[in-house]
């Protein structure tokens, strides 16, 4: 064999073994950060589940706590579903924490509403809002700058109100 080919084929030899040995790396960094220990929103639904990461989420688009009306959305760019959560007159400032069981609690007036806005559900755009219509809702913290809390019950789309679906979900998320 020719030296000049000889060469060359040590040359390509060597560059496919470094890249090879830099693409592991990248995928060995990935397997790491796909981790749960930063989730701060988990929702299941219609057989999916979404995480949506605390270093992920865009600063909040409206957060208001004044007058015990608190009114929080959650999303990032990467995953289709946007989490609202709105508590009005309930004194959980001060309480830090509740139990709300719906539609119990939303009886006379409405106190708290839990809904989602899922981008990849296959329906017209307004039963892309899903209302979280009937479970437990269970906030163990609430404060100016965290949000813990945990839901379990069913929801529909805005005006599907008879095909309701199991919803699921856990937030730790820190403002």
């Amino acid at each position: 064999m020719k030296p000049q080919l000889k060469f060359i084929l040590t040359i390509s030899l060597f560059c496919l073994i470094i890249a090879c040995n830099n693409n592991n790396s990248q995928t060995n960094s990935i397997a790491y950060s796909t981790n749960d220990s930063n989730v701060a929103i988990q929702v299941t639904m219609e057989g999916k589940s979404f995480k949506i990461k605390q270093n992920q989420l865009i600063p909040q688009i409206k957060t208001k706590f004044k007058n015990d009306s608190i009114l929080l959305v959650f999303r990032d760019d990467d995953t289709p579903l946007q989490l609202n959560f709105n508590v009005f007159n309930t004194d959980i400032l001060s309480k830090q924490s509740a139990i709300y069981t719906i539609p119990d609690t939303n009886a006379v007036k409405q106190k708290v509403d839990l809904n989602f806005f899922n981008n990849d559900r296959d329906v017209k755009r307004m039963n892309k809002r899903i209302i979280f219509r009937k479970g437990t809702i269970n906030i163990s913290k609430l404060t100016d700058k965290v949000l813990q809390m945990t839901f379990e019950g069913e929801g529909s789309g805005i005006t599907e109100h008879k095909k309701t679906f199991p919803i699921s979900g856990k937030v730790n998320v820190i403002f």
